[in-house]
């Protein structure tokens, strides 16, 4: 983490604004955390946004509350992803339903990969929950026909956007093709604020819900599930700060994903593109794909981070966690 750095401009608004809070007294729920929801509100125009705690809090509030008052009863989530996802879905109380594999060279799940997933699943499908992570900075290529696939079978598209907080398919923003979705801001993340988590969603009953879950309900009283996820005055203030940044984080990696580019076709190296097919990635990762092995293949580039994943979770028929590496992208 010690190359991750910190807008000045961000920097700057934050000690602007902190002895306020202070003077102010309202440490909690008060002014900046409205203000942090609805920057994200009016940056990718979603109908209702929160700040959480972190990404997974966030993620299991939401499949918690599907469960409780929108009936599903299972959830599956993709091979290529973090751990934690499986232990979130595990932790909602939903019954875990499996892995669906990925693909080369998405690093995510195909339209066709979930449809057979889908066909192998018994019973009623309709009471399933599909915890989808967008992958490495951009959007699943495949999502809005996985969106509509998964609505014609009843079942609950909910994005894990951990990776993706700026990325957009055709000018739409992660985390609004299903239910929900939830943005992290955790200290290796595109946009960094060391920790937090960002719902939207165009469900404003969803929205409604979600605020109730993160103060226990504890002034209408009416819910029976519901955890503190909330953040702290002070953290929403840094959020904010760093967040109303983030096109010009974005375009400053993006000066740097373009050398690779060029340096990528001069070599003949073939790599994830941030922009094929309508995206516009948020260059969280650079990632170059093998035609056969990483280790082997990338064996003369030594200055790189850690893949995406080195690791699956469910079966690999691609060898997707094998077959790449990624080059440093960090702002500035």
């Amino acid at each position: 983490m010690g190359m991750i750095k910190i807008p000045q401009a961000a920097i700057t608004t934050f000690e602007t604004n902190y002895p306020r809070i202070f003077e102010s007294g309202a440490l909690a729920e008060a002014d900046w955390n409205k203000k942090l929801a609805d920057f994200f509100k009016g940056y990718t125009g979603a109908a209702d946004a929160l700040a959480f705690s972190s990404n997974g809090s966030g993620l299991l509030a939401i499949l918690m509350l599907l469960k409780k008052h929108r009936g599903f009863k299972r959830v599956f989530i993709q091979s290529n992803t973090m751990y934690g996802v499986k232990t979130i879905a595990i932790s909602s109380g939903l019954e875990f339903a499996g892995f669906v594999p990925c693909s080369l060279p998405s690093l995510m799940p195909s339209t066709d990969q979930v449809r057979t997933f889908l066909e192998g699943l018994s019973g009623d499908i309709s009471d399933c929950v599909f915890l989808m992570s967008h992958i490495g900075g951009i959007v699943n290529p495949d999502v809005v026909s996985i969106a509509a696939l998964c609505k014609e079978h009843g079942v609950a598209l909910v994005e894990d956007c951990a990776h993706s907080l700026g990325a957009t398919l055709d000018g739409k923003h992660t985390g609004l093709f299903g239910f929900a979705g939830v943005y992290s801001l955790y200290a290796t993340k595109a946009i960094a604020a060391g920790e937090g988590g960002i719902v939207v969603t165009d469900d404003v009953q969803l929205g409604q819900l979600l605020a109730k879950f993160q103060i226990y309900d504890r002034f209408d009283q009416k819910e029976e599930i519901g955890v503190n996820f909330r953040i702290s005055e002070l953290q929403a203030l840094f959020s904010f700060a760093i967040c109303e940044l983030s096109e010009s984080i974005i375009e400053n990696k993006t000066a740097i994903a373009d050398r690779y580019i060029a340096a990528c076709k001069k070599a003949n190296i073939e790599y994830v593109d941030p922009y094929a097919n309508g995206q516009r990635g948020n260059h969280y990762k650079f990632t170059l794909i093998a035609k056969t092995d990483a280790a082997t293949e990338f064996s003369g580039i030594k200055n790189r981070t850690s893949p995406v994943y080195d690791y699956t979770l469910g079966e690999d028929p691609q060898s997707v966690h094998l077959k790449h590496i990624c080059l440093p992208i960090w702002y500035e």
